[in-house]
């Protein structure tokens, strides 16, 4: 069983309520949530949050919400907050969870082409890195073992260069990008 997490803390120290911040009419948290929705594999999207706003958001999209204390936000790790996820919804027989960040809104890989390359490449852990090879938060997909674990024994990583959107700069980039897609 596969499933998406998106963890859309409320608070944000660059850009302010940054996961409902409007990209082209609607807030990002969105993107994260049409980009999980198009995968042909996903069985359930569940968005982890420390805020009321975003939860009621989330649960208007009919998405299931996990509820997590404001310690498990700010710079908590990200591997904490999946942990915290799987540990509270106890789901059945997972194998695998796509950790899918709503702060970057113009991936370039389909989330079933990441999970084709996680799979033929018999990965415990794919992230991906920007062009300059820095680690970003685009894409993560890990096993639910290794989760629980805290370890991971085989990773790697995929190269997508999309927008990290910390600051109104970067929001203007992903909708520019964003744009010439559709042109």
């Amino acid at each position: 069983k596969i499933i998406a997490i998106i963890p859309a803390k409320g608070g944000s120290k660059r850009l302010r309520n940054k996961n409902m911040q409007l990209l082209l009419g609607k807030p990002m948290i969105q993107y994260a949530v049409d980009y999980a929705k198009q995968s042909k594999r996903i069985s359930k999207i569940y968005v982890t949050t420390d805020n009321d706003t975003i939860a009621e958001y989330a649960e208007s999209q009919d998405l299931d919400v996990i509820i997590r204390s404001s310690n498990l936000g700010g710079e908590t790790p990200l591997l904490d907050v999946y942990y915290h996820a799987i540990n509270m919804r106890k789901i059945n027989k997972l194998e695998t969870v796509a950790g899918i960040q709503p702060d970057h809104p113009d991936r370039n890989y389909t989330l079933d082409e990441a999970l084709d390359k996680y799979e033929n490449d018999a990965l415990d852990c794919l992230y991906s890195k920007d062009g300059k090879g820095q680690k970003n938060g685009a894409h993560s997909i890990m096993s639910a073992k290794g989760i629980l674990q805290k370890k991971f024994e085989k990773v790697g990583y995929i190269e997508d260069d999309c927008t990290n959107v910390h600051y109104e700069s970067d929001l203007l980039l992903a909708e520019q990008r964003l744009i010439s897609r559709k042109n």
